[in-house]
């Protein structure tokens, strides 16, 4: 018998970047794989894991294959994807984001992008083509050192609830305006719509002003840790200090990117503080916010480095592990990781 179906080069491919990206996920997340016959765009879907629950994080998953890295994608740092446009508003319609995958079969890294957040505003202006290219980047990859989902993966998840927001303002102005005639409400079925989105901003008014307490409080909270870290620095053998930090500790501008000094981010982190909390609703004063604590955590993470350096040559034989631990084990939220300086 030689008339029997055949297993295809890129079927086998395809199948072999889902088994690899399946095992690596479920590392973290629980995966649970789409039914071929109703693949639109999707192949799988997924929910993050934490401390063995299920966290209210979930993400589609579209898969790709590939044997290896071509020459074009490490000269160019990227891979180019050609998607369906017809896929893409799919994705669009969904309730969750839908994760693109790029699977090297010889590696076993996963590569992903964020497809929604890349095409962004540009939506409308390319329903005209057929397809879209996506570029997914070499430098986002998971693989099986991975337990634990990327904060990237997880930023993106989040933003693109926030980011759902519109779609929901977009309902309720269609419920002012009375434009959904095929959906007509009765009064009292307005009133309990009108009392659920009033909870609903209540509730997002509240998560508003706990994330800004809580990135004042990060702020203020590396500003203290820096500040200890240059008074053991100021208590170790001044001769050895004074070597770099000719001004004194707090006053010496190479901890920072914008050579800034503990003293001058001190004055300008509270300057910022203070116009925030004078205007909460100033959405300008967020950036500056999240501008100031990037700059806080790089001055903390270099003079955290700087400390253990100096405390190691003033007692080259004495036990700084307990500094070390504490410093390569902080919560960096913008460095992905520390400089190494255990050589």
């Amino acid at each position: 018998m030689t008339q029997l179906p055949t297993y295809s080069i890129n079927k086998m491919k395809g199948n072999k970047a889902t088994d690899i990206l399946k095992k690596i996920l479920g590392q973290f997340s629980i995966v649970n794989p789409i039914d071929e016959s109703v693949d639109l765009g999707i192949d799988m879907r997924a929910q993050i894991i934490n401390n063995f629950k299920p966290e209210p994080l979930l993400f589609n998953i579209q898969c790709k294959g590939k044997d290896s890295l071509s020459t074009d994608c490490i000269k160019d740092g990227y891979f180019s994807v050609p998607i369906k446009l017809s896929t893409i508003n799919y994705w669009r319609q969904q309730n969750d984001t839908t994760i693109l995958f790029v699977v090297d079969n010889e590696t076993e890294n996963c590569y992903w992008c964020d497809p929604i957040s890349q095409i962004g505003n540009n939506i409308s202006k390319i329903q005209e083509q057929q397809s879209v290219t996506i570029h997914i980047p070499l430098s986002e990859y998971i693989n099986s050192s991975y337990i634990q989902c990327p904060p990237n993966l997880i930023k993106c998840i989040l933003l693109f609830m926030v980011n759902q927001i519109e779609s929901i303002n977009h309902n309720i102005s269609n419920l002012k305006d009375g434009t959904l005639s095929s959906y007509p409400f009765d009064v009292e079925t307005s009133v309990y719509l009108l009392k659920k989105i009033n909870e609903g901003a209540q509730h997002i008014s509240e998560s508003y002003q706990t994330i800004c307490e809580t990135i004042v409080s990060s702020i203020r909270q590396q500003m203290y840790e820096a500040y200890d870290y240059a008074y053991q620095l100021e208590t170790l053998d001044p001769v050895i200090v004074h070597k770099w930090c000719r001004d004194g500790v707090r006053k010496e501008k190479g901890f920072t990117a914008n050579r800034k000094s503990l003293e001058n981010l001190k004055m300008d982190s509270d300057n910022i503080i203070d116009a925030f909390l004078a205007d909460k609703n100033n959405t300008d004063m967020l950036d500056a916010l999240v501008d100031c604590d990037k700059e806080v955590e790089d001055l903390l993470n270099n003079i955290g480095a700087f400390l253990y350096e100096m405390a190691c040559e003033d007692n080259p034989f004495g036990d700084n592990s307990k500094l070390y631990n504490k410093i390569w084990n902080h919560h960096w939220k913008y460095h992905k990781n520390h400089n190494d300086f255990s050589s």
